[in-house]
């Protein structure tokens, strides 16, 4: 994704902007594929007309020309019809089998296909489209259609509309505006060797229940765990110690705004550390150019002023190069924190999808509009008790159970994790997951400039390991009882 050097905060949304993907699916009465007629009915959902097209997505004719919600309709990928009760028949009964001739195109290149659906292209603004349809396709959550094995002429022909607006949908028509017919192909190519996966067979709700306490507050004992804050030098950050613990990382398929890289799973920090209380401060990171380390750098503050507010316009390299003056000076090893440490501090006990519950408040975190459909370039916003446009000062807001100040909106952090696009593989024991070779880094917590989605303990995204943005700050780790440094 392309960041103006004024205007990094558009960074921060390289998952977000993956979301876009999920509208690449929405229904087209007249998008059925003429190479395949085959086509499954009988499992719309209720008060939808039981129709589809050869991609086998539900669809009504009275809905070929407008995008809806995605929770609005259903897909049923190739060979899940009749598992799902539905029957197989060889033409469409409500719906037009007619699509207009797709232009020659070029030979596709499957592998190009996979590392662009994978990674997206920052470069050219094109998003990575498995951060919510998954990996493979098969995107775990009800708010982003699986799209492994869809015919790659129907992919094709919809990127294609996107592109040239004939088509209108405010995400899909800016993430498909830099796509190249080569794109196009190679990722419908790649989506059409997915194996598709059957969903998962809904459970039978339960009866209703008592409204309980909200879960933020439900794992007290976790919470004060948590050690007594202390500072390693006088101009060291304020670290607070955690225990060691188990605990869920990722979020649950029914969680608002949700994308498809979270999937839930059980992480065993293994060890005890401690995590700074803030994000690193202008004033922290003026004492270590003072002092002769940062390399000397100064990064711009916008304008919005220094001191207390979060250092921003630091790339992962500049975070090491902090790190490494201040454990020179503690004689303690200090480091970024790893993807899971992050999040396990920040959710701080708590199951929900932000520590102090599950609904946005404005009261708890400084972040952008609550909409904005195109998902990027949004800006930030002031309202209520929120009333910083751009980075508010550490501790303008309440502390999550662990007393830590700005988890969640201000700025987002740093990780020490290289970027990978689901769990699969994952360290089990709160490790920092990194590569040999790595460009791109895991950045946690969402901004000043982002929308509600993102602001939650699960949402994570990739950016550059180089990129110096006015949204992105970090916060420091060290272990509760490392070995002194030898002087």
């Amino acid at each position: 994704m392309s960041i103006p050097s004024n205007g990094g905060r558009q960074a921060l949304v390289h998952a977000a902007f993956a979301a876009v993907c999920a509208a690449m699916v929405s229904v087209d009465a007249h998008a059925a594929d003429t190479a395949a007629k085959e086509v499954c009915y009988g499992v719309a959902k209720a008060g939808h007309n039981e129709c589809a097209n050869s991609t086998c997505f539900h669809l009504c004719s009275g809905l070929s020309r407008t995008d809806h919600d995605p929770t609005e309709w259903t897909m049923v990928p190739q060979g899940t019809c009749t598992q799902l009760g539905g029957t197989v028949q060889r033409a469409p009964l409500a719906c037009s089998s007619s699509s207009a001739a797709v232009a020659p195109s070029p030979k596709a290149d499957q592998v190009a296909g996979a590392a662009l659906y994978t990674h997206g292209d920052a470069s050219r603004a094109v998003p990575a489209c498995a951060a919510c349809h998954g990996a493979d396709g098969n995107s775990d959550s009800p708010a982003y259609p699986r799209i492994a094995g869809q015919y790659a002429s129907y992919v094709t022909e919809q990127l294609r509309k996107f592109r040239a607006r004939t088509r209108e949908n405010a995400l899909m028509n800016t993430a498909a505006a830099s796509l190249t017919d080569a794109d196009i192909v190679n990722v419908a190519a790649y989506l059409s060797t997915q194996t598709p996966k059957a969903p998962q067979t809904p459970q039978t709700p339960q009866a209703p229940q008592a409204p309980q306490a909200p879960q933020a507050h439900a794992s007290s004992a976790l919470a004060d765990a948590a050690g007594k804050s202390f500072s390693d030098c006088h101009d060291c950050p304020e670290m607070i110690p955690l225990p060691a613990a188990q605990f869920v990382m990722g979020s649950p398929t029914d969680e608002a705004g949700r994308f498809g890289n979270e999937t839930q799973h059980l992480v065993e920090i293994a060890a005890p550390f401690a995590i700074s209380r803030s994000d690193v401060t202008f004033d922290e990171w003026d004492a270590c150019v003072r002092d002769g380390g940062c390399n000397g750098y100064r990064p711009s503050d916008e304008g919005w002023g220094r001191g207390n507010l979060p250092v921003v316009n630091v790339s992962w390299s500049d975070a090491k190069a902090y790190l490494a003056w201040l454990t020179k000076k503690s004689h303690r090893p200090y480091r970024l924190p790893s993807e899971a440490e992050w999040e396990y501090a920040a959710r701080a006990g708590t199951t929900t999808a932000r520590w102090w519950g599950d609904d946005i408040r404005r009261d708890y975190a400084n972040y952008g509009p609550d909409e904005c459909p195109q998902q990027t370039r949004c800006g930030g916003f002031a309202a209520g008790a929120d009333k910083w446009v751009y980075t508010s000062p550490v501790g303008s807001f309440p502390a999550n159970p662990f007393g830590l100040l700005d988890v969640l909106g201000n700025v987002w952090q740093w990780t020490a994790d290289c970027w990978h696009g689901d769990y699969q593989g994952a360290p089990a024991d709160g490790r920092a997951w990194d590569e040999a070779s790595c460009d791109r880094r895991t950045i946690r917590g969402a901004s000043w400039a982002n929308v509600p989605s993102f602001v939650r303990s699960a949402s994570r995204a990739a950016v550059p390991e180089s990129l110096r943005a006015d949204v992105v700050g970090f916060r420091v780790v060290r272990e509760t009882t490392p070995p002194v440094l030898t002087r």
